[in-house]
């Protein structure tokens, strides 16, 4: 019969940890933010648990504070610092005050039954109360990954999450049902050695887990980037096209759907006077006072200089014209920069609904855009609906309704 040494097991589990730390450690280097934090986490995890589990593997060889109190000290530490790294990438409350309390409550427990009414039983139980705890924080905010179209990297590590549960659950059925097996940590019982086996492979398997996750929250990240115009924080105009053809796609009539373009007026006397710092603060400003006043499923993006788009599904043209006018007076009425010198910044506005014969969004925002127009040429600081779409004029100072869509720009 083959002959397993589970001291040696432990022992390589903690080399297998040892080895990893230094990688992910070193890692860290390359990033910055939340993505840092975790890998520095989780590195410092196995540090951890190698440690602990080279003290476990003395058992016997060296005393019982060191194989029984800081052995099972290190470790607790490691589980409440692998669920706060989880669920820091997770983007989920970490409760450290919650965690700390569970891992003192149990390092506690198992001082008391190692060394002053040394039971191994109820040790082997506190700690699986305290495993079983942190495992549900870890595994909860996982679940959704068992949805159809689920992360396949949260998948993976709730797989590795449910085997170290099930290896755990193993080791307690044994203790409870089986009165006569072979206790100790380093007993060769079936459920000790599944239970060790897996503890020692475990840190390779979670660290693979995590990894997984973390790329794809880094390419998560990279993808939203890639779609956000850094100077407002607002869609870009990639992001701004795929998401207009997105909702045309999905209007099928008439009044569903409006298009608000949004310019600043006389921008180019802010960049002038001011300089660009300031021009860049205004539309930063103002960005964030629209983005306030607007109620998703509204997508609002910058279409490019002081020009921005907003989309409103389930919008008629009635509607829009009294939010883009809620808009224009609450701008004018806005101090969009700490430099009292640049006041009195407004916008103007020009507005189209959906027509069952635009062939595209671009027919849509077109008559929008030369709404726009019409409002600088007809004095700014105003809103104006395309031609057929609505009452053209909106004040600022309502004057003439323009009779035509003028497509000469001028001065912003």
């Amino acid at each position: 019969m083959l002959h397993i040494d589970l001291a040696t097991i432990a022992l390589f589990g903690a080399l297998q940890a040892l080895l990893l730390a230094p990688l992910l450690l070193a890692a860290t280097r390359a990033f910055s933010g939340i993505a840092r934090t975790s890998l520095r986490i989780w590195g410092t995890v196995l540090l951890l648990q190698a440690s602990g589990w080279v003290l476990m593997g003395l058992r016997g060889h060296a005393s019982d504070w060191l194989s029984i109190v800081l052995a099972n000290g290190l470790l607790m530490v490691s589980y409440a610092e692998t669920t706060r790294a989880l669920r820091l990438l997770l983007d989920v409350p970490q409760h450290r005050a919650l965690l700390l309390v569970i891992g003192a409550a149990g390092w506690l427990g198992i001082i008391w039954f190692g060394m002053v009414m040394p039971d191994y039983r109820m040790r082997v139980y506190i700690a699986t109360l305290a495993l079983g705890i942190y495992l549900l924080l870890l595994v909860w905010p996982l679940r959704h990954a068992l949805r159809r179209g689920g992360s396949t990297a949260q998948r993976v590590m709730l797989l590795v999450l449910l085997g170290a549960l099930a290896a755990w659950g193993a080791r307690l059925s044994e203790m409870a049902f089986r009165p006569d097996a072979a206790t100790g940590l380093l007993a060769r019982s079936p459920a000790n050695t599944l239970e060790m086996i897996y503890s020692a492979v475990e840190p390779v398997l979670a660290s693979i887990g995590f990894l997984l996750m973390y790329n794809e929250t880094v390419q998560a990240e990279l993808h939203r980037l890639a779609r956000i115009d850094p100077l407002t924080g607002t869609l870009n105009r990639l992001a701004l096209d795929e998401e207009s053809q997105r909702l045309f796609r999905e209007t099928d009539r008439p009044n569903t759907l409006a298009a608000l373009v949004i310019d600043v007026d006389h921008f180019k006397r802010i960049n002038d006077n001011f300089g660009h710092v300031t021009g860049d603060s205004v539309l930063a400003a103002l960005a964030v006072g629209i983005r306030w006043r607007l109620q998703p499923p509204a997508v609002l993006g910058r279409m490019g200089g002081e020009e921005f788009l907003a989309l409103l599904p389930g919008t008629g043209v009635a509607e829009a014209m009294a939010l883009a006018e809620q808009l224009r007076m609450a701008v004018a009425a806005m101090q969009l920069v700490p430099d009292a010198a640049v006041s009195g910044v407004t916008i103007s506005v020009g507005i189209a609904a959906y027509r069952p014969e635009d062939a595209s969004v671009d027919d849509l925002i077109q008559r929008a855009d030369r709404a726009l127009y019409d409002a600088k040429r007809t004095g700014r600081n105003r809103v104006v609906a395309a031609i057929d779409d609505a009452s053209p004029v909106l004040p600022g100072s309502a004057s003439d309704s323009p009779q035509t869509a003028s497509n000469s720009p001028t001065e912003s």
